[in-house]
């Protein structure tokens, strides 16, 4: 199971969404995340305990898309937040 690490606000300006850190998250996290439309859906997913598989099914019930897609869009996704520290597992 993971999550999204506490403490982030996502934000839409202009044709942007971005996730911004404050609190604790601020002081682990300096700086500010992109997120495209799976992504952001992503993050809102991980807000709660998830698995990859649960995000994956989530991904393909939400988006037209086929499985190995997904699969590939979510891992990236997750490796991405694993790499800037931002995933509690």
């Amino acid at each position: 199971m993971m999550h999204i690490l506490s403490g982030f606000q996502v934000r839409r300006i202009l044709d942007e969404v971005i996730a911004v850190p404050t609190g604790e998250a601020g002081q682990a996290f300096s700086g500010i995340i992109g997120l495209n439309e799976i992504g952001q859906f992503l993050f809102e997913q991980l807000r709660s305990e998830q698995t990859e598989d649960t995000l994956v099914h989530a991904v393909l019930d939400e988006y037209e898309i086929d499985e190995p897609t997904a699969r590939a869009d979510v891992k990236e996704f997750l490796d991405h937040l694993r790499g800037a520290g931002l995933l509690v597992e």
